[in-house]
């Protein structure tokens, strides 16, 4: 039987993380930079179709960073279409020169912040798991039945 009644507070702050969290998802920036290397292969061939190459990858960049953001980064609608907005306009410049100088760097950030922990105190791996059963006595209430 868990005790339910009063739930457990942590005795130490969680651990801190020397990299702070990256603002766009790795999937977003890892979309953004695959999407504006392949299709600068297009924009080098073929000069004329600069524009809608350009606009293609501006639109389906932004969609695709919006929905990541919203459904596997959890953002808000407001900020998942703000950074949809950034991240397409950043994957339309022509040429491959944005998408890689910023998808880069936001993919390295991301790695970063996972990979990187702080070692953890001894006190905190002597903890017991959150989930452990605690033992709690439990009390005979009388139905109004008994008392009569």
């Amino acid at each position: 039987m868990t005790d339910q009644s009063n739930p457990q507070t942590p005795l130490l702050p969680a651990p801190r993380r020397p990299v702070p969290p990256s603002p766009i998802h790795p999937l977003s920036a890892l979309a953004t930079l695959v999407l504006d290397n392949i299709f600068g292969v297009v924009e080098i061939v073929d000069p004329v179709a600069l524009i809608f190459t350009s606009l293609g990858v501006g639109v389906l960049g932004g969609v695709t960073t919006m929905f990541v953001q919203r459904y596997l980064s959890k953002d808000s609608w407001g900020a998942s279409i703000a950074k949809g907005l950034v991240m397409g306009i950043v994957a339309g410049v022509p040429y491959q020169v944005a998408g890689t100088a910023v998808g880069i760097p936001l993919l390295a950030w991301a790695g970063l912040h996972e990979w990187i922990k702080l070692p953890t105190s001894k006190k905190q791996a002597e903890l017991p798991p959150e989930d452990e059963i605690v033992e709690a006595e439990v009390k005979d209430v009388q139905d109004e039945k008994d008392v009569k």
